[in-house]
């Protein structure tokens, strides 16, 4: 009886192990079709592929319709961290992103159980810059250096805390990301975007999509990682009665890291009244 089990077991591992597994993504080689996806072959007991100026990939067991290959997906997140470490994959059909953009060697186990990536390409040095980014600007994919400095937050001193003042007409659709999608890439993921501060998550695989007409300042409040959920917050810009309406709003205090404080005590914070965001020393 032992001997059939462990035959059964072997079995069921054998069945679990598909031949090929399936490659969609930005970078050499790949491009977002699930019906004529890179391909790659198991050997040894592992799918292992490179891919060069990679940012995004998504990996199946199956081909065909976005459908077919959503459904035999599995995903993660990938961060800094874990560069050179298996990271365990669950079924899902969220996009994988890279640490950053560069050439990788991807090993995934043959089981579809972990992915482990390391790469040949530094890390990037300095602040990764971060962008509204959709059908209002055509994404920024070309854009000028004078569309991507409009386009883009400015960060509020040495804080989390970033700004930007846009329009966004009704029915955009947009997100928050950066130049390659990898670090920020942000999205609340509902049919429609109604203007309430919400919690908007990384890696959604949905567009949003802007509910109303839009002009005014929005204020992005990142986590302590950027693979943590975000806060962001619409304010309208307005004039005359409205505007003085807006001066006398309730302020909100932030210390420097970003965090929000009820009962700010002495010394340096953000304060967030209405669509104003500015330094405010509090003795």
């Amino acid at each position: 009886m032992k001997k059939f089990y462990a035959f059964a077991a072997a079995a069921i591992a054998t069945v679990s192990m598909n031949a090929q597994l399936y490659v969609v993504g930005a970078g050499q080689g790949l491009a977002w079709e699930p019906a004529t996806p890179f391909v790659v072959e198991l050997a040894d007991g592992a799918y292992t592929f490179e891919v060069k100026d990679l940012t995004q990939l998504k990996i199946s067991t199956a081909m065909g319709s976005w459908e077919d290959f959503n459904a035999a997906a599995y995903t993660c997140t990938y961060t800094a961290d874990d560069m050179g470490n298996p990271v365990g994959l669950t079924q899902g059909d969220g996009n994988i992103g890279t640490p950053w953009k560069g050439d990788y060697t991807i090993v995934v186990a043959g089981d579809c159980s972990t992915i482990t990536m390391t790469t040949t390409t530094p890390a990037p040095s300095g602040p990764t810059p971060i962008y509204m980014r959709g059908g209002m600007n055509d994404w920024l994919n070309g854009a000028t250096d004078e569309v991507m400095e409009a386009w883009q937050f400015k960060q509020v001193g040495e804080t989390n805390v970033y700004t930007l003042e846009c329009t966004i007409a009704m029915g955009t659709e947009f997100k928050i990301a950066d130049a390659d999608w990898d670090k920020y890439n942000y999205s609340l993921g509902d049919t429609v975007f109604d203007g309430s501060d919400d919690m908007w998550n990384y890696n959604n695989s949905n567009n949003t999509v802007m509910g109303e007409d839009f002009t005014g300042i929005v204020t992005l409040t990142l986590g302590d990682a950027s693979t943590d959920p975000v806060n962001v917050k619409f304010s309208s810009e307005e004039s005359g009665v409205d505007n003085i309406a807006a001066d006398n709003a309730p302020a909100e205090y932030f210390n420097l890291q970003g965090v929000r404080v009820a009962n700010p005590e002495n010394g340096l914070y953000i304060v967030r009244q209405g669509g104003k965001v500015s330094k405010q020393l509090v003795k």
